[in-house]
Protein backbone atom coordinates (compact mmCIF):
# COMPACT_ATOMS: atom_id res chain seq x y z
CA UNK A 1 0.00 0.00 0.00
CA UNK A 2 1.85 3.62 -1.40
CA UNK A 3 1.73 6.06 0.94
CA UNK A 4 -0.95 7.95 -0.61
CA UNK A 5 -3.33 5.36 -0.17
CA UNK A 6 -2.47 4.91 3.41
CA UNK A 7 -3.58 8.23 4.16
CA UNK A 8 -6.49 8.11 2.39
CA UNK A 9 -7.68 5.02 3.96
CA UNK A 10 -6.61 6.92 7.16
CA UNK A 11 -8.88 9.74 6.25
CA UNK A 12 -12.05 7.72 5.24
CA UNK A 13 -12.37 6.33 8.69
CA UNK A 14 -12.38 9.29 10.41
CA UNK A 15 -16.01 10.72 12.14
CA UNK A 16 -14.55 14.31 12.90
CA UNK A 17 -13.83 15.53 9.45
CA UNK A 18 -15.97 14.99 5.93
CA UNK A 19 -14.17 15.17 2.55
CA UNK A 20 -15.64 16.95 -0.07
CA UNK A 21 -15.12 18.36 -3.82
CA UNK A 22 -14.23 21.99 -3.99
CA UNK A 23 -16.52 24.10 -6.00
CA UNK A 24 -15.58 24.61 -9.73
CA UNK A 25 -13.82 21.21 -9.63
CA UNK A 26 -10.06 22.60 -7.73
CA UNK A 27 -9.19 19.64 -5.67
CA UNK A 28 -10.89 18.29 -2.58
CA UNK A 29 -11.24 19.52 1.01
CA UNK A 30 -11.37 17.99 4.20
CA UNK A 31 -13.73 20.07 7.08
CA UNK A 32 -14.32 19.86 10.46
CA UNK A 33 -17.33 17.76 10.35
CA UNK A 34 -19.23 19.69 12.96
CA UNK A 35 -18.34 22.81 11.39
CA UNK A 36 -19.93 21.68 7.90
CA UNK A 37 -22.97 20.24 9.08
CA UNK A 38 -23.84 23.79 11.66
CA UNK A 39 -22.59 26.15 8.23
CA UNK A 40 -24.57 24.12 6.12
CA UNK A 41 -27.90 23.91 8.49
CA UNK A 42 -27.13 27.98 9.35
CA UNK A 43 -26.64 29.21 5.44
CA UNK A 44 -29.29 27.13 4.06
CA UNK A 45 -31.53 24.55 5.88
CA UNK A 46 -32.27 27.08 8.47
CA UNK A 47 -34.38 29.51 6.38
CA UNK A 48 -37.88 29.85 4.71
CA UNK A 49 -37.28 28.22 1.51
CA UNK A 50 -37.21 24.30 3.41
CA UNK A 51 -38.91 22.75 5.78
CA UNK A 52 -37.44 20.11 8.41
CA UNK A 53 -39.64 16.62 8.32
CA UNK A 54 -39.76 13.77 10.55
CA UNK A 55 -38.31 10.06 9.22
CA UNK A 56 -42.04 9.01 9.40
CA UNK A 57 -43.35 12.34 7.36
CA UNK A 58 -40.66 11.89 5.05
CA UNK A 59 -41.50 8.34 4.13
CA UNK A 60 -45.66 9.01 4.08
CA UNK A 61 -44.83 11.69 1.49
CA UNK A 62 -42.55 9.89 -0.64
CA UNK A 63 -45.06 6.75 -0.57
CA UNK A 64 -47.60 9.25 -0.99
CA UNK A 65 -45.79 10.77 -3.90
CA UNK A 66 -44.87 7.41 -5.46
CA UNK A 67 -48.38 5.81 -5.73
CA UNK A 68 -49.18 9.57 -7.44
CA UNK A 69 -46.95 9.88 -9.93
CA UNK A 70 -47.66 5.65 -11.03
CA UNK A 71 -51.28 6.69 -11.35
CA UNK A 72 -50.40 9.38 -13.38
CA UNK A 73 -48.88 6.87 -16.07
CA UNK A 74 -51.11 4.37 -15.77
CA UNK A 75 -53.80 6.76 -16.50
CA UNK A 76 -51.59 7.99 -19.28
CA UNK A 77 -53.84 6.48 -22.28
CA UNK A 78 -51.34 6.39 -25.12
CA UNK A 79 -49.59 9.59 -24.39
CA UNK A 80 -46.62 7.76 -23.90
CA UNK A 81 -44.76 5.24 -26.85
CA UNK A 82 -43.77 2.03 -26.38
CA UNK A 83 -40.47 2.91 -25.26
CA UNK A 84 -41.53 5.58 -22.83
CA UNK A 85 -43.90 2.78 -21.18
CA UNK A 86 -40.61 0.43 -20.71
CA UNK A 87 -38.60 2.98 -19.20
CA UNK A 88 -41.17 3.84 -16.69
CA UNK A 89 -41.99 -0.21 -15.93
CA UNK A 90 -38.27 -1.19 -15.37
CA UNK A 91 -37.53 2.66 -13.05
CA UNK A 92 -40.52 2.03 -10.97
CA UNK A 93 -39.61 -1.55 -10.12
CA UNK A 94 -36.35 -1.19 -8.65
CA UNK A 95 -35.70 1.00 -5.27
CA UNK A 96 -34.95 4.32 -4.56
CA UNK A 97 -32.98 5.96 -2.31
CA UNK A 98 -33.65 9.51 -0.90
CA UNK A 99 -32.05 12.01 -2.55
CA UNK A 100 -28.94 13.49 -0.62
CA UNK A 101 -27.67 17.41 0.17
CA UNK A 102 -24.15 18.18 0.33
CA UNK A 103 -22.04 21.59 0.72
CA UNK A 104 -19.10 22.58 -2.06
CA UNK A 105 -16.89 24.53 0.04
CA UNK A 106 -16.21 27.94 -2.43
CA UNK A 107 -13.03 28.72 -1.60
CA UNK A 108 -12.87 31.48 -4.03
CA UNK A 109 -15.01 33.29 -1.59
CA UNK A 110 -14.16 35.34 1.42
CA UNK A 111 -15.64 34.00 3.93
CA UNK A 112 -16.46 30.34 2.68
CA UNK A 113 -19.26 29.58 1.78
CA UNK A 114 -20.90 26.14 0.79
CA UNK A 115 -22.54 25.78 -2.11
CA UNK A 116 -25.26 23.18 -1.35
CA UNK A 117 -26.08 20.22 -4.20
CA UNK A 118 -28.64 17.60 -4.06
CA UNK A 119 -27.87 14.29 -5.69
CA UNK A 120 -31.08 12.50 -6.79
CA UNK A 121 -28.93 9.09 -8.43
CA UNK A 122 -31.31 6.64 -7.85
CA UNK A 123 -34.22 8.40 -6.76
CA UNK A 124 -38.17 8.22 -7.71
CA UNK A 125 -38.00 12.05 -8.69
CA UNK A 126 -35.29 11.08 -10.57
CA UNK A 127 -37.22 8.88 -12.70
CA UNK A 128 -39.83 11.71 -13.60
CA UNK A 129 -37.56 14.74 -14.14
CA UNK A 130 -35.47 13.02 -16.24
CA UNK A 131 -38.34 12.17 -18.56
CA UNK A 132 -39.05 15.80 -18.39
CA UNK A 133 -35.91 16.72 -19.30
CA UNK A 134 -36.05 14.67 -22.34
CA UNK A 135 -39.24 15.85 -23.73
CA UNK A 136 -38.34 19.60 -23.01
CA UNK A 137 -35.77 19.05 -25.64
CA UNK A 138 -38.66 19.56 -28.25
CA UNK A 139 -39.35 22.66 -26.34
CA UNK A 140 -36.16 24.60 -26.16
CA UNK A 141 -35.38 25.49 -29.66
CA UNK A 142 -38.77 27.94 -29.03
CA UNK A 143 -36.76 30.13 -27.19
CA UNK A 144 -35.17 32.57 -29.22
CA UNK A 145 -32.10 32.81 -26.76
CA UNK A 146 -32.02 28.87 -26.45
CA UNK A 147 -27.64 27.68 -27.05
CA UNK A 148 -27.77 24.35 -27.89
CA UNK A 149 -24.22 23.42 -26.45
CA UNK A 150 -21.01 25.32 -25.74
CA UNK A 151 -19.61 24.45 -29.27
CA UNK A 152 -22.59 27.01 -31.05
CA UNK A 153 -20.90 29.11 -28.01
CA UNK A 154 -17.51 29.33 -29.35
CA UNK A 155 -18.23 29.42 -32.94
CA UNK A 156 -20.56 33.09 -32.36
CA UNK A 157 -17.53 34.32 -30.49
CA UNK A 158 -15.02 33.91 -33.21
CA UNK A 159 -17.74 35.56 -35.49
CA UNK A 160 -18.96 37.78 -33.07
CA UNK A 161 -18.04 41.71 -34.18
CA UNK A 162 -18.37 44.09 -32.15
CA UNK A 163 -19.39 48.02 -32.20
CA UNK A 164 -17.41 50.64 -31.12
CA UNK A 165 -17.20 51.25 -27.54
CA UNK A 166 -18.53 47.95 -26.69
CA UNK A 167 -16.84 45.11 -24.71
CA UNK A 168 -18.36 41.17 -23.73
CA UNK A 169 -18.69 40.57 -20.00
CA UNK A 170 -19.69 38.03 -17.85
CA UNK A 171 -22.05 37.35 -14.72
CA UNK A 172 -23.45 35.06 -12.64
CA UNK A 173 -27.56 35.40 -11.21
CA UNK A 174 -27.56 35.35 -7.58
CA UNK A 175 -29.62 32.09 -6.41
CA UNK A 176 -31.45 32.27 -9.75
CA UNK A 177 -32.99 28.98 -9.44
CA UNK A 178 -34.22 29.33 -5.65
CA UNK A 179 -35.85 32.96 -6.56
CA UNK A 180 -37.91 31.45 -9.25
CA UNK A 181 -41.51 31.18 -7.93
CA UNK A 182 -42.88 27.69 -8.19
CA UNK A 183 -46.03 29.06 -9.40
CA UNK A 184 -44.70 31.23 -11.81
CA UNK A 185 -42.84 28.53 -13.38
CA UNK A 186 -45.50 25.94 -13.78
CA UNK A 187 -47.78 28.71 -15.25
CA UNK A 188 -45.55 30.03 -17.29
CA UNK A 189 -44.88 26.32 -19.01
CA UNK A 190 -49.10 26.27 -18.95
CA UNK A 191 -48.92 29.47 -21.18
CA UNK A 192 -45.93 28.18 -23.46
CA UNK A 193 -47.29 25.20 -24.30
CA UNK A 194 -50.88 26.76 -25.39
CA UNK A 195 -49.33 29.50 -26.69
CA UNK A 196 -47.07 27.14 -29.33
CA UNK A 197 -50.00 24.61 -29.94
CA UNK A 198 -49.23 24.82 -32.97
CA UNK A 199 -45.58 24.43 -33.39
CA UNK A 200 -45.22 21.72 -30.75
CA UNK A 201 -45.88 17.97 -31.84
CA UNK A 202 -49.53 16.90 -31.80
CA UNK A 203 -47.87 13.60 -29.80
CA UNK A 204 -46.54 15.81 -26.88
CA UNK A 205 -48.02 14.59 -23.47
CA UNK A 206 -49.11 18.00 -22.61
CA UNK A 207 -51.56 17.21 -19.58
CA UNK A 208 -49.27 14.21 -18.53
CA UNK A 209 -46.04 16.81 -18.91
CA UNK A 210 -47.99 19.68 -16.57
CA UNK A 211 -48.71 16.72 -13.95
CA UNK A 212 -45.45 15.32 -13.60
CA UNK A 213 -43.71 19.19 -13.29
CA UNK A 214 -46.32 19.79 -10.69
CA UNK A 215 -45.29 17.03 -8.52
CA UNK A 216 -41.38 17.16 -9.06
CA UNK A 217 -41.26 21.00 -8.81
CA UNK A 218 -43.68 21.04 -5.42
CA UNK A 219 -42.15 17.74 -3.40
CA UNK A 220 -38.39 17.92 -3.45
CA UNK A 221 -37.88 15.67 -0.38
CA UNK A 222 -33.98 14.83 0.58
CA UNK A 223 -31.56 14.05 3.67
CA UNK A 224 -28.89 16.11 5.11
CA UNK A 225 -26.78 14.25 8.21
CA UNK A 226 -29.51 12.13 9.85
CA UNK A 227 -32.42 14.66 9.06
CA UNK A 228 -34.85 14.91 6.87
CA UNK A 229 -35.86 18.30 4.62
CA UNK A 230 -38.49 19.45 2.29
CA UNK A 231 -37.99 22.37 -0.14
CA UNK A 232 -40.67 24.84 -0.33
CA UNK A 233 -39.73 27.51 -3.18
CA UNK A 234 -37.91 27.79 -6.24
CA UNK A 235 -36.78 25.16 -8.36
CA UNK A 236 -36.09 21.56 -6.99
CA UNK A 237 -32.66 21.12 -6.38
CA UNK A 238 -30.71 18.23 -7.97
CA UNK A 239 -33.68 17.92 -10.73
CA UNK A 240 -32.77 16.83 -14.13
CA UNK A 241 -34.79 19.20 -15.89
CA UNK A 242 -33.78 22.67 -13.74
CA UNK A 243 -31.96 23.98 -16.47
CA UNK A 244 -34.87 23.37 -19.17
CA UNK A 245 -36.78 24.91 -16.25
CA UNK A 246 -34.96 28.07 -16.17
CA UNK A 247 -35.36 28.67 -19.88
CA UNK A 248 -38.64 28.49 -20.14
CA UNK A 249 -39.64 30.39 -17.54
CA UNK A 250 -37.45 33.33 -18.55
CA UNK A 251 -38.01 32.43 -22.11
CA UNK A 252 -41.52 33.61 -23.00
CA UNK A 253 -40.91 36.73 -21.39
CA UNK A 254 -37.66 37.41 -23.47
CA UNK A 255 -39.60 36.23 -26.27
CA UNK A 256 -42.24 38.83 -26.19
CA UNK A 257 -40.51 41.61 -24.13
CA UNK A 258 -37.37 41.78 -23.62
CA UNK A 259 -35.73 40.72 -26.64
CA UNK A 260 -37.94 43.10 -29.19
CA UNK A 261 -36.06 46.05 -28.23
CA UNK A 262 -32.49 44.30 -26.83
CA UNK A 263 -30.53 41.54 -28.77
CA UNK A 264 -27.88 40.24 -26.12
CA UNK A 265 -24.92 37.98 -27.66
CA UNK A 266 -25.83 34.93 -25.54
CA UNK A 267 -28.06 34.52 -22.57
CA UNK A 268 -27.03 31.43 -20.26
CA UNK A 269 -28.91 30.33 -17.47
CA UNK A 270 -26.57 30.73 -14.41
CA UNK A 271 -24.40 33.41 -16.46
CA UNK A 272 -25.09 35.30 -18.84
CA UNK A 273 -22.21 36.44 -21.94
CA UNK A 274 -23.44 40.19 -23.66
CA UNK A 275 -22.33 42.98 -25.20
CA UNK A 276 -22.84 46.67 -23.30
CA UNK A 277 -21.96 50.03 -24.37
CA UNK A 278 -20.66 52.95 -22.33
CA UNK A 279 -24.32 53.90 -21.05
CA UNK A 280 -25.22 50.87 -19.38
CA UNK A 281 -26.90 47.64 -20.14
CA UNK A 282 -30.67 46.13 -19.70
CA UNK A 283 -30.57 43.22 -17.61
CA UNK A 284 -33.44 40.42 -16.38
CA UNK A 285 -34.31 40.81 -12.71
CA UNK A 286 -36.20 37.99 -10.61
CA UNK A 287 -37.36 39.54 -7.40
CA UNK A 288 -37.15 37.20 -4.71
CA UNK A 289 -40.18 38.49 -2.55
CA UNK A 290 -42.62 37.95 -5.76
CA UNK A 291 -40.70 35.80 -8.29
CA UNK A 292 -41.70 38.49 -10.80
CA UNK A 293 -39.76 39.16 -13.19
CA UNK A 294 -38.81 42.64 -14.63
CA UNK A 295 -36.32 44.77 -16.44
CA UNK A 296 -34.48 46.92 -15.18
CA UNK A 297 -31.43 49.61 -15.86
CA UNK A 298 -28.18 48.81 -13.40
CA UNK A 299 -24.89 48.08 -13.01
CA UNK A 300 -23.86 44.54 -13.01
CA UNK A 301 -23.22 44.52 -9.51
CA UNK A 302 -26.38 44.99 -8.17
CA UNK A 303 -27.83 41.78 -9.75
CA UNK A 304 -25.33 39.48 -10.54
CA UNK A 305 -22.27 38.27 -9.45
CA UNK A 306 -19.54 39.53 -11.61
Amino acid sequence: MTPQTKTLTLLRKQNEIVIKPIDKNLRPAALDKDSYIHQILKEHLFSKEYSKLSKQEATQKLETLRNTLKSYISSADGSLSKAEQTYFHRSLKVPHRVPILYGLPKVHKNPVSLQPVVSSTNSLMLVFSTWLDFKTIELLPLISSYTRNSTDIIRDLKSLSLPKGASIFSANAKSMYTNIDTDLGVSTFIEFLQSNQEKIPKVFPTNLFLQILDTVMRNNIFTFADTFWLQLSGTAMGTPIACAYATITLGPFENTTYLQNTTPTFYIIEGISMTSSAFGVRLLKIKPQSGILSRTNSTVGAIWNG
